[in-house]
């Protein structure tokens, strides 16, 4: 009698067990059919994506974003019969040539005081985690905070849009909003409105728009986006500011090696760091020389620029005799061996603090530029540890916190083939998914922390005033007495 019970307990127990998991799995199923079915929506990452600030109204709206996934750029080859793309972001995905007809949108929540600043927002990658609002009135990228945890000012080449406001690219427009999400105050400082004043009395100071800036105003930390375009007077306020005690991210020194494509590959030599065979171009052409030494087609570039730009693909000596003539002669040009096996291709990775932190490969549509801003699509790409140590040492040679390093692929060997001090990332972001801006903002917090706790425990030196010689003082000249002229009366004459 009691077995018997024993089991119908036992087969009684089974039978609920089994429609226990059951309903679990109806219920599993449903909730995936049902997630299927809905739409994405930016509701579980607006709560991370958002910080509310107190300037800001607590009133929130959606709007329309376009989605941009890792699968568009590789539809972009494909796409050579889509309509021009019309969109008015100041970077678009395929630079303004073609855009993917199948174009996916997505709701994203802003606060309702946002809307002022007529936003074209994107979000990008599946997981949603990289956004840009791309404001259309740019003094969106202008406002202040009350009190931020961190203050850091950008440097940038000033450029006006039609209605006379900043005109502020991609990289610019990130850096803002991903500082404004981490209560950090970022403003985007134009070079060319700097002045600055050098002296040993204290008066040592920087001016912005003609105004001294006060000490307890100085930025926590200085970000130098100006590219090819650093020039003498871009070099000399870096310098400046580094010189009142400001952390700087790339330095002086570095800036000034890497704007120069010649001075950065002989100390990558110099650090027996493999790159192409180069050489530099002197005017009128000898193309004798560089038939001895180059295998036709070569390479000719400006020793400076980005973006692909100024940059020639030379076939023959017959070629670059032509050329001659209608060449910059005032401006330096470097000739460079042709790898081939990398025509149009390369690999670019970004390296901060000594860390890869994503790398992509860039692809040409057609031709040998393989650069972004040239047409060309990326895809994300895992670099081995030998290769990530390449990368990392060609920063290191040239002193980089932050770098774009580019790398060729020959038939044996990777070569460095340039290394950028001002990365541009809006195709890295879209094919790596890897969110610049707060790699670098982590990056910097940690290092001003560093920074700061070195700078208190620098002795502040005076000014070194010595007292003139007795025989070095120039003696003041004594008055000269003139003969006084007097009539017979007394009067002066």
């Amino acid at each position: 009698m009691i077995n018997k019970t024993a089991v119908s307990l036992m087969i009684a127990i089974l039978l609920i067990a089994i429609l226990c998991c059951c309903s679990s799995a109806t219920f599993v199923q449903a909730t995936s059919a049902a997630e299927a079915a809905t739409p994405p929506t930016s509701s579980s990452s607006t709560s991370s994506d958002h910080h509310h600030h107190e300037d800001e109204s607590s009133e929130q709206t959606t709007i329309s974003a376009d989605l941009s996934l890792k699968d568009d750029i590789l539809q972009q080859q494909n796409n050579s019969g889509a309509s021009s793309n019309t969109s008015s972001s100041d970077e678009t995905l395929s630079n303004g040539k073609t855009k993917n007809k199948s174009k996916r949108t997505i709701q994203i929540t802003i606060p309702k005081d946002y809307e002022k600043f007529v936003l074209k927002p994107r979000v990008i990658g599946e997981e949603q985690k990289i956004r840009i609002y791309n404001a259309q009135n740019t003094t969106f990228y202008q406002r202040k905070l009350k009190n931020p945890v961190l203050k850091m000012w950008i440097l940038i080449v000033g450029r006006k849009m039609k209605n006379d406001l900043p005109y502020y690219t991609y990289s610019a427009k990130r850096f803002f909003e991903t500082a404004w999400r981490r209560n950090i105050q970022v403003e985007l400082m134009e070079i060319q409105k700097f002045d600055m004043m050098v002296a040993h009395d204290g008066s040592n100071s920087i001016m912005y728009d003609g105004e001294v800036i006060p000490r307890e105003e100085f930025p926590d930390a200085v970000l130098p986006r100006l590219g090819a375009h650093i020039d003498y007077w871009g070099l000399a306020v870096v310098r400046q500011l580094e010189k009142l005690d400001i952390l700087v991210l790339n330095g002086f020194e570095s800036l000034e090696m890497t704007r120069d494509k010649l001075q950065t590959l002989q100390q990558l030599a110099k650090d027996q760091i493999a790159i192409p065979k180069t050489m530099i171009a002197r005017f009128p052409i000898d193309t004798s020389i560089i038939s001895r030494h180059f295998s036709f087609p070569i390479i000719l570039k400006k020793s400076s620029g980005s973006q692909g730009k100024g940059v020639l693909l030379v076939q023959s000596e017959d070629q670059i005799k032509g050329l001659g003539d209608m060449l910059d002669t005032t401006k330096p040009m470097i000739i460079q061996e042709f790898i081939a096996a990398s025509k149009g291709r390369d690999i670019r990775a970004i390296v901060l603090g000594g860390k890869v932190i994503g790398a992509m490969m860039r692809v040409a549509k057609s031709g040998f530029k393989s650069n972004f801003h040239q047409g060309g699509y990326v895809k994300p790409v895992k670099l081995s540890n030998l290769l990530e140590w390449l990368a990392i040492s060609a920063a290191q040679s040239v002193e980089l916190d932050f770098a774009g390093v580019d790398i060729l692929i020959d038939r044996d060997t990777y070569k460095i083939c340039e290394i950028n001090s001002s990365p541009g990332f809006e195709g890295f972001e879209l094919a790596t998914g890897v969110n610049v801006p707060d790699q670098l903002f982590n990056y910097v917090e940690l290092k001003t922390s560093i920074w700061r706790k070195l700078d208190k425990k620098k002795k502040k030196k005076k000014p070194v005033l010595i007292p003139v010689e007795a025989e070095h003082v120039v003696a003041s000249k004594p008055e000269q007495k003139q003969d006084i002229q007097i009539d017979l009366n007394g009067q002066q004459l």
